[in-house]
């Protein structure tokens, strides 16, 4: 996919969200630079079979890489007990006592895309996990407040891992319902971590649930880096920073508004959280084009959403089914 025709669109001037993973202590990824540029390259590679982590034989095993993440832990604050559990998964005992449990299977994901990149991933999860640790119990600041889109099924499984690897409680997240396939989660987006919001903190931070979209979304466009349109003939990728692209559907504004010029209705993708797939739902070869992407994307990727492409009409998304169509509705409206 081209990438000149590199526009700003949207409504907000925006730095990157870091979404956590799916467990009760995960470890978060922290801010990184340059990443939307970076992606648009390996989805390229990729679509043409020269992906260049793919034939890797020295990458290390899951075991190998939980040992190599451990020791930087270890060695980043020696008052920490890190023991660990099994693969990919670490308990943390800080020096006042108070234990966590770490998952980092996305870090994991994120070192097989780029093996060379090892000390550069551990190191940046290992300073955002280590933050994450030291502000457990503190109160949500309501100006960090955003949004965070999974597929509905996240909730369930997520509850599923936790139980499985021992979890005698399953966090109650706060979330809503966007359309029938995807949900907003609200999460505190810290410098260097995000969490997710439990009723309790609402409480503390006396935020009603009923402001709390509206808050999220301001909160949003002003925290994200500048969002850019890459590509031309009826194909785009928008980029925003790197690790919040698939937020950017709740922003209204950006859809409603016709600045992306595609045929037919607006047709989007969100395989990961860091991207966002725009073509029209009378452009074939965009779709195909699309799913191809989205598969290759979904294969081995950290943070993934969803394979299912959404059309927007009449103000809202809803799953596209099928290939290029008409102006006709494809799909029942979603429940806001």
């Amino acid at each position: 996919m081209p990438t000149t025709n590199k526009r700003a669109v949207g409504d907000g001037a925006i730095a990157p969200l870091r979404p956590a993973q799916r467990s009760s202590r995960a470890v978060p990824e922290p801010q990184r630079s340059g990443k939307g540029m970076k992606r648009i390259v390996q989805l390229l590679l990729a679509a043409v079979g020269l992906c260049p982590a793919c034939s890797r034989s020295d990458i290390l095993t899951p075991r190998e890489f939980t040992r190599a993440f451990a020791d930087a832990l270890r060695k980043a604050d020696p008052g920490l007990k890190v023991a660990i559990v099994r693969d990919l998964e670490l308990k943390i005992t800080s020096a006042d006592g108070r234990d966590s449990t770490s998952f980092f299977d996305n870090a994991y994901d994120m070192y097989k895309q780029d093996p060379k990149a090892k000390h550069d991933v551990i190191q940046r999860f290992v300073t955002a996990g280590l933050d994450s640790i030291r502000t457990v119990g503190d109160a949500v600041d309501r100006a960090r407040i955003v949004p965070v889109i999974k597929d509905r099924p996240w909730l369930e499984e997520t509850g599923q891992a936790l139980v499985s690897r021992g979890a005698k409680k399953v966090p109650e997240y706060v979330y809503e319902n966007f359309s029938p396939d995807l949900i907003i989660l609200y999460a505190e987006d810290s410098p260097k971590h995000i969490r997710y919001l439990e009723p309790k903190d609402l409480e503390v931070a006396r935020i009603q649930r009923s402001e709390l979209r509206a808050l999220a979304c301001a909160n949003l466009k002003r925290i994200l880096s500048k969002i850019e349109r890459h590509g031309t003939n009826g194909l785009y990728m928008i980029t925003a920073g790197g690790d919040c692209e698939a937020s950017l559907l709740v922003l209204d504004s950006m859809w409603s508004g016709g600045q992306f010029q595609v045929k037919g209705d607006v047709v989007v993708a969100i395989p990961t959280r860091d991207l966002l797939l725009v073509t029209g739902s009378q452009t074939p070869q965009g779709i195909k084009q699309v799913k191809k992407m989205v598969k290759d994307a979904s294969t081995g990727g950290a943070y993934r959403v969803t394979q299912k492409l959404f059309v927007y009409r009449n103000g809202r998304f809803s799953e596209f089914n099928g290939a290029a169509q008409d102006g006709a509705t494809n799909a029942a409206p979603p429940h806001r």
